[in-house]
Protein backbone atom coordinates (compact mmCIF):
# COMPACT_ATOMS: atom_id res chain seq x y z
CA UNK A 1 0.00 0.00 0.00
CA UNK A 2 1.54 3.44 -0.93
CA UNK A 3 0.98 6.78 0.98
CA UNK A 4 0.33 9.93 -0.89
CA UNK A 5 0.29 13.42 0.07
CA UNK A 6 -2.09 15.68 -1.63
CA UNK A 7 -2.44 19.84 -2.07
CA UNK A 8 -5.29 22.12 -1.80
CA UNK A 9 -5.49 25.18 -4.10
CA UNK A 10 -5.99 28.29 -2.11
CA UNK A 11 -9.12 29.57 -3.10
CA UNK A 12 -10.99 26.94 -2.31
CA UNK A 13 -9.43 27.08 1.22
CA UNK A 14 -10.37 30.96 1.33
CA UNK A 15 -14.16 29.89 0.19
CA UNK A 16 -14.65 27.05 2.68
CA UNK A 17 -13.39 29.69 5.58
CA UNK A 18 -15.59 32.21 4.85
CA UNK A 19 -18.62 29.82 4.60
CA UNK A 20 -17.62 28.32 8.32
CA UNK A 21 -17.63 31.97 9.37
CA UNK A 22 -21.03 32.66 7.98
CA UNK A 23 -22.50 29.51 9.48
CA UNK A 24 -20.92 30.23 12.71
CA UNK A 25 -22.84 33.90 12.91
CA UNK A 26 -26.02 32.66 11.55
CA UNK A 27 -25.81 29.70 13.56
CA UNK A 28 -25.66 32.04 16.52
CA UNK A 29 -27.95 34.62 15.52
CA UNK A 30 -30.80 32.33 14.38
CA UNK A 31 -32.20 30.92 17.93
CA UNK A 32 -32.93 34.94 18.60
CA UNK A 33 -34.70 35.19 14.82
CA UNK A 34 -36.67 32.52 15.71
CA UNK A 35 -37.22 33.57 18.95
CA UNK A 36 -38.32 37.51 18.20
CA UNK A 37 -40.53 36.13 15.54
CA UNK A 38 -41.96 33.15 17.03
CA UNK A 39 -43.73 36.12 19.41
CA UNK A 40 -44.82 38.13 16.14
CA UNK A 41 -46.97 34.98 14.36
CA UNK A 42 -50.28 35.02 15.11
CA UNK A 43 -51.68 34.34 11.09
CA UNK A 44 -52.51 31.01 9.67
CA UNK A 45 -50.35 31.52 6.83
CA UNK A 46 -47.02 33.09 9.02
CA UNK A 47 -47.41 30.08 11.30
CA UNK A 48 -47.66 27.52 8.57
CA UNK A 49 -44.62 28.71 6.68
CA UNK A 50 -42.60 29.29 9.65
CA UNK A 51 -43.31 25.56 10.67
CA UNK A 52 -42.80 24.18 7.23
CA UNK A 53 -38.97 25.86 7.27
CA UNK A 54 -38.01 24.37 10.60
CA UNK A 55 -39.32 21.44 9.41
CA UNK A 56 -37.01 21.94 6.13
CA UNK A 57 -34.44 22.84 8.00
CA UNK A 58 -34.29 19.66 10.84
CA UNK A 59 -34.86 17.41 8.31
CA UNK A 60 -31.98 18.21 6.01
CA UNK A 61 -29.84 18.18 9.15
CA UNK A 62 -30.64 14.71 10.27
CA UNK A 63 -30.20 13.85 6.44
CA UNK A 64 -32.00 10.56 7.42
CA UNK A 65 -34.66 8.18 5.03
CA UNK A 66 -37.52 7.11 6.76
CA UNK A 67 -37.68 3.49 8.05
CA UNK A 68 -40.33 1.38 6.22
CA UNK A 69 -40.22 -0.83 9.36
CA UNK A 70 -41.56 2.02 11.36
CA UNK A 71 -44.69 2.92 9.15
CA UNK A 72 -47.64 2.75 12.10
CA UNK A 73 -45.90 5.13 14.61
CA UNK A 74 -45.78 8.73 12.73
CA UNK A 75 -44.23 10.74 14.94
CA UNK A 76 -44.96 14.10 13.00
CA UNK A 77 -45.18 16.70 16.21
CA UNK A 78 -41.20 17.47 15.98
CA UNK A 79 -42.51 20.34 13.68
CA UNK A 80 -44.37 22.10 16.70
CA UNK A 81 -46.72 24.16 14.77
CA UNK A 82 -48.18 26.50 17.29
CA UNK A 83 -52.26 25.89 16.97
CA UNK A 84 -52.63 27.83 20.48
CA UNK A 85 -51.28 30.67 19.30
CA UNK A 86 -53.52 30.89 16.28
CA UNK A 87 -56.37 29.50 18.32
CA UNK A 88 -55.74 32.89 20.56
CA UNK A 89 -55.77 35.13 17.75
CA UNK A 90 -59.22 34.02 16.27
CA UNK A 91 -62.08 36.72 16.94
CA UNK A 92 -65.39 34.98 19.35
CA UNK A 93 -67.30 37.76 20.29
CA UNK A 94 -69.25 37.93 16.89
CA UNK A 95 -70.35 35.41 14.54
CA UNK A 96 -69.93 38.23 11.58
CA UNK A 97 -66.41 38.67 13.02
CA UNK A 98 -65.46 34.99 13.21
CA UNK A 99 -66.63 33.96 9.86
CA UNK A 100 -65.06 36.69 8.39
CA UNK A 101 -62.00 35.89 9.88
CA UNK A 102 -62.42 32.42 9.16
CA UNK A 103 -62.99 33.33 5.54
CA UNK A 104 -59.34 35.61 5.37
CA UNK A 105 -57.29 32.99 7.49
CA UNK A 106 -58.41 29.94 6.96
CA UNK A 107 -59.15 27.57 3.98
CA UNK A 108 -62.58 25.82 5.77
CA UNK A 109 -65.07 24.70 3.68
CA UNK A 110 -67.78 27.29 3.99
CA UNK A 111 -70.72 25.54 3.88
CA UNK A 112 -69.92 24.70 7.28
CA UNK A 113 -69.03 27.18 9.08
CA UNK A 114 -72.66 28.70 10.07
CA UNK A 115 -73.27 25.32 11.43
CA UNK A 116 -70.27 25.14 13.57
CA UNK A 117 -70.59 27.95 14.77
CA UNK A 118 -74.31 27.52 15.77
CA UNK A 119 -73.06 23.97 17.69
CA UNK A 120 -70.32 25.99 19.32
CA UNK A 121 -72.83 28.19 21.00
CA UNK A 122 -75.50 25.59 22.17
CA UNK A 123 -72.41 23.76 23.68
CA UNK A 124 -71.28 26.98 25.20
CA UNK A 125 -74.80 27.40 26.80
CA UNK A 126 -75.04 23.34 28.13
CA UNK A 127 -71.51 24.11 29.65
CA UNK A 128 -69.78 21.54 27.42
CA UNK A 129 -68.03 24.35 26.46
CA UNK A 130 -66.83 26.57 29.05
CA UNK A 131 -63.08 28.12 28.64
CA UNK A 132 -62.57 30.62 25.86
CA UNK A 133 -59.84 28.26 24.62
CA UNK A 134 -61.57 25.08 24.69
CA UNK A 135 -64.26 27.33 22.51
CA UNK A 136 -61.92 28.28 20.02
CA UNK A 137 -60.45 24.45 19.77
CA UNK A 138 -64.00 23.31 18.43
CA UNK A 139 -64.48 26.39 15.82
CA UNK A 140 -61.16 25.89 14.66
CA UNK A 141 -61.74 22.25 13.81
CA UNK A 142 -64.10 20.87 10.48
CA UNK A 143 -65.51 17.78 12.06
CA UNK A 144 -66.06 17.40 8.34
CA UNK A 145 -62.92 16.54 8.08
CA UNK A 146 -63.31 13.35 10.02
CA UNK A 147 -66.71 12.19 9.55
CA UNK A 148 -66.69 9.67 6.76
CA UNK A 149 -68.50 9.90 3.38
CA UNK A 150 -71.16 7.53 4.36
CA UNK A 151 -72.15 10.37 6.88
CA UNK A 152 -72.60 13.00 4.34
CA UNK A 153 -74.71 15.85 5.49
CA UNK A 154 -74.79 14.80 9.36
CA UNK A 155 -71.25 16.07 9.80
CA UNK A 156 -72.67 18.21 12.99
CA UNK A 157 -75.35 15.70 13.55
CA UNK A 158 -75.98 15.62 17.21
CA UNK A 159 -75.45 11.91 17.37
CA UNK A 160 -72.42 9.62 17.33
CA UNK A 161 -71.76 7.87 13.68
CA UNK A 162 -70.41 4.82 12.06
CA UNK A 163 -67.10 5.30 10.74
CA UNK A 164 -66.30 1.74 9.78
CA UNK A 165 -64.72 -1.14 11.52
CA UNK A 166 -66.83 -1.10 14.48
CA UNK A 167 -65.73 2.36 15.38
CA UNK A 168 -67.76 5.57 15.70
CA UNK A 169 -66.85 9.37 15.99
CA UNK A 170 -68.78 10.76 19.14
CA UNK A 171 -71.02 13.63 19.72
CA UNK A 172 -69.97 17.21 19.68
CA UNK A 173 -71.16 17.29 22.92
CA UNK A 174 -69.79 14.70 24.49
CA UNK A 175 -66.54 15.45 22.79
CA UNK A 176 -66.91 19.12 24.08
CA UNK A 177 -67.31 17.85 27.47
CA UNK A 178 -64.32 15.52 27.45
CA UNK A 179 -62.61 18.48 26.71
CA UNK A 180 -63.06 20.91 28.93
CA UNK A 181 -62.83 18.19 31.88
CA UNK A 182 -59.53 17.74 30.30
CA UNK A 183 -58.40 21.46 31.15
CA UNK A 184 -55.62 21.36 28.59
CA UNK A 185 -52.97 23.99 28.54
CA UNK A 186 -50.13 25.02 25.85
CA UNK A 187 -47.20 23.02 26.39
CA UNK A 188 -48.65 20.33 28.60
CA UNK A 189 -48.48 16.37 26.84
CA UNK A 190 -51.81 14.92 26.21
CA UNK A 191 -52.36 11.25 25.09
CA UNK A 192 -55.22 9.98 23.82
CA UNK A 193 -56.49 6.52 23.99
CA UNK A 194 -58.82 5.64 21.06
CA UNK A 195 -57.54 7.85 17.67
CA UNK A 196 -60.62 6.73 15.99
CA UNK A 197 -61.83 9.63 13.69
CA UNK A 198 -59.17 11.68 14.39
CA UNK A 199 -61.70 14.51 15.72
CA UNK A 200 -60.67 14.73 19.00
CA UNK A 201 -56.69 14.49 18.74
CA UNK A 202 -57.58 17.39 16.08
CA UNK A 203 -59.30 19.55 18.88
CA UNK A 204 -56.15 19.18 20.92
CA UNK A 205 -53.74 20.13 18.58
CA UNK A 206 -55.57 23.70 19.36
CA UNK A 207 -54.64 23.30 22.92
CA UNK A 208 -51.15 22.28 23.20
CA UNK A 209 -48.45 21.77 20.84
CA UNK A 210 -47.87 17.85 22.34
CA UNK A 211 -50.70 15.32 21.30
CA UNK A 212 -50.27 11.82 21.40
CA UNK A 213 -52.75 9.37 20.06
CA UNK A 214 -52.82 5.23 20.24
CA UNK A 215 -55.07 3.38 17.99
CA UNK A 216 -54.99 -0.15 18.13
CA UNK A 217 -57.22 -1.32 14.89
CA UNK A 218 -55.16 -1.28 12.03
CA UNK A 219 -57.14 -0.22 9.15
CA UNK A 220 -58.68 2.65 10.87
CA UNK A 221 -55.34 4.05 12.05
CA UNK A 222 -54.21 3.73 8.42
CA UNK A 223 -57.19 5.54 7.14
CA UNK A 224 -57.46 8.00 9.58
CA UNK A 225 -53.49 8.94 9.64
CA UNK A 226 -54.21 9.04 5.88
CA UNK A 227 -56.75 11.58 6.56
CA UNK A 228 -54.50 14.02 8.69
CA UNK A 229 -51.74 13.49 5.80
CA UNK A 230 -54.18 15.04 3.42
CA UNK A 231 -55.26 17.91 5.35
CA UNK A 232 -51.94 19.19 7.41
CA UNK A 233 -50.53 20.96 4.56
CA UNK A 234 -53.74 23.49 4.89
CA UNK A 235 -54.66 22.58 8.48
CA UNK A 236 -50.56 22.16 9.98
CA UNK A 237 -52.10 22.09 13.74
CA UNK A 238 -52.01 18.28 12.62
CA UNK A 239 -48.73 18.26 12.15
CA UNK A 240 -48.06 17.79 16.08
CA UNK A 241 -50.46 14.62 16.17
CA UNK A 242 -48.26 12.38 17.09
CA UNK A 243 -49.97 8.68 16.39
CA UNK A 244 -48.77 5.08 16.91
CA UNK A 245 -50.77 1.56 16.23
CA UNK A 246 -50.87 -0.62 19.48
CA UNK A 247 -52.61 -1.17 22.19
CA UNK A 248 -53.46 2.06 25.05
CA UNK A 249 -53.99 -0.19 27.33
CA UNK A 250 -50.35 0.26 28.00
CA UNK A 251 -49.71 4.15 27.18
CA UNK A 252 -47.17 5.30 25.18
CA UNK A 253 -43.87 4.93 27.42
CA UNK A 254 -41.13 5.79 25.68
CA UNK A 255 -43.19 10.31 25.74
CA UNK A 256 -44.38 9.13 29.50
CA UNK A 257 -45.36 11.06 32.03
CA UNK A 258 -48.21 12.57 30.53
CA UNK A 259 -50.18 15.89 32.46
CA UNK A 260 -53.34 14.79 31.00
CA UNK A 261 -54.70 11.33 29.39
CA UNK A 262 -57.90 11.28 27.69
CA UNK A 263 -59.62 8.04 26.49
CA UNK A 264 -62.66 7.30 24.25
CA UNK A 265 -63.58 3.68 24.54
CA UNK A 266 -65.36 2.13 27.82
CA UNK A 267 -63.71 0.12 30.69
CA UNK A 268 -64.71 -0.93 33.82
CA UNK A 269 -61.50 -0.01 35.52
CA UNK A 270 -58.98 2.40 35.20
CA UNK A 271 -55.36 1.06 33.45
CA UNK A 272 -52.79 0.50 35.98
CA UNK A 273 -49.96 1.64 33.32
CA UNK A 274 -52.31 4.47 32.73
CA UNK A 275 -52.04 5.63 35.84
CA UNK A 276 -48.38 5.31 36.10
CA UNK A 277 -47.92 7.49 33.14
CA UNK A 278 -50.07 9.73 34.17
CA UNK A 279 -48.56 13.22 36.40
CA UNK A 280 -48.79 14.12 40.19
CA UNK A 281 -52.12 16.51 39.94
CA UNK A 282 -52.23 15.15 36.17
CA UNK A 283 -55.94 14.37 34.97
CA UNK A 284 -57.39 11.32 32.89
CA UNK A 285 -61.30 11.78 31.59
CA UNK A 286 -62.97 8.30 30.48
CA UNK A 287 -65.99 6.89 30.22
CA UNK A 288 -65.75 4.31 33.19
CA UNK A 289 -68.33 1.89 33.93
CA UNK A 290 -69.89 -1.99 32.45
CA UNK A 291 -70.55 -2.13 29.23
CA UNK A 292 -73.78 -1.03 28.04
CA UNK A 293 -73.49 1.71 30.76
CA UNK A 294 -70.39 4.06 31.18
CA UNK A 295 -70.10 7.78 33.51
CA UNK A 296 -67.44 10.05 32.01
CA UNK A 297 -64.85 10.47 34.75
CA UNK A 298 -62.38 13.06 35.57
CA UNK A 299 -59.90 11.13 37.97
CA UNK A 300 -56.93 13.36 39.40
CA UNK A 301 -54.18 11.86 40.67
CA UNK A 302 -52.04 12.81 43.87
CA UNK A 303 -48.77 11.56 45.00
CA UNK A 304 -47.66 12.50 48.78
CA UNK A 305 -44.02 12.79 50.01
CA UNK A 306 -44.61 9.29 50.78
CA UNK A 307 -44.96 8.33 47.13
CA UNK A 308 -48.58 7.03 48.05
CA UNK A 309 -50.87 7.91 44.87
CA UNK A 310 -54.38 8.69 45.60
CA UNK A 311 -57.33 9.09 42.88
CA UNK A 312 -59.70 11.31 43.16
CA UNK A 313 -62.94 10.72 41.04
CA UNK A 314 -65.62 12.90 39.89
CA UNK A 315 -69.10 12.66 37.49
CA UNK A 316 -68.79 15.48 35.24
CA UNK A 317 -72.54 14.49 33.95
CA UNK A 318 -73.71 14.00 37.71
CA UNK A 319 -75.52 10.73 37.04
CA UNK A 320 -75.85 10.83 33.00
CA UNK A 321 -74.58 7.64 31.79
CA UNK A 322 -72.85 7.25 28.12
CA UNK A 323 -72.43 4.68 25.61
CA UNK A 324 -69.16 3.96 24.27
CA UNK A 325 -67.39 1.10 22.16
CA UNK A 326 -65.79 -1.53 24.67
CA UNK A 327 -61.68 -1.15 25.48
CA UNK A 328 -60.41 -3.81 23.79
CA UNK A 329 -56.72 -5.79 23.38
CA UNK A 330 -55.45 -6.75 20.34
CA UNK A 331 -57.08 -9.58 20.26
CA UNK A 332 -60.30 -8.14 19.96
CA UNK A 333 -61.35 -9.15 23.83
CA UNK A 334 -62.27 -6.26 26.03
CA UNK A 335 -60.60 -5.43 29.08
CA UNK A 336 -63.87 -4.94 31.19
CA UNK A 337 -63.39 -7.36 33.44
CA UNK A 338 -63.94 -8.40 37.44
CA UNK A 339 -60.80 -10.49 37.58
CA UNK A 340 -58.09 -8.15 39.15
CA UNK A 341 -55.60 -6.75 36.90
CA UNK A 342 -51.95 -7.91 37.77
CA UNK A 343 -49.32 -5.29 37.00
CA UNK A 344 -46.14 -6.73 34.60
CA UNK A 345 -42.69 -6.73 36.34
CA UNK A 346 -40.81 -3.35 35.48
Amino acid sequence: MSISSKSIASRPVIALCIGLALGMIFGFLFPFLVSSRSEQVVSHEELRAFSMVEEAMRAASMNKTEDPEASYVTLPGIQKYDGPRLAASMPIETKEAWISWMKKNRNDDPLFLEQRWEWAQELVLSSELKRPEDVRAFLLTPREHFTRPQNKGLEYANTWLPIGYGATITDPDVVSMMTTTLNLYPGEKVLEIGTGSGYQSAILSYLTKDVYTIEIIKPLFVETDALYRQWEATFPSYTVINRKLGDGYYGWEEFAPFDKIIITCSIDHIPPPLIRQLTPGGIMVLPLGPPGRQYIMEVKKAVDENGTVTLSRRDVYNGLSVRFIPFRDEGGKSYSTSAPYVMPPP
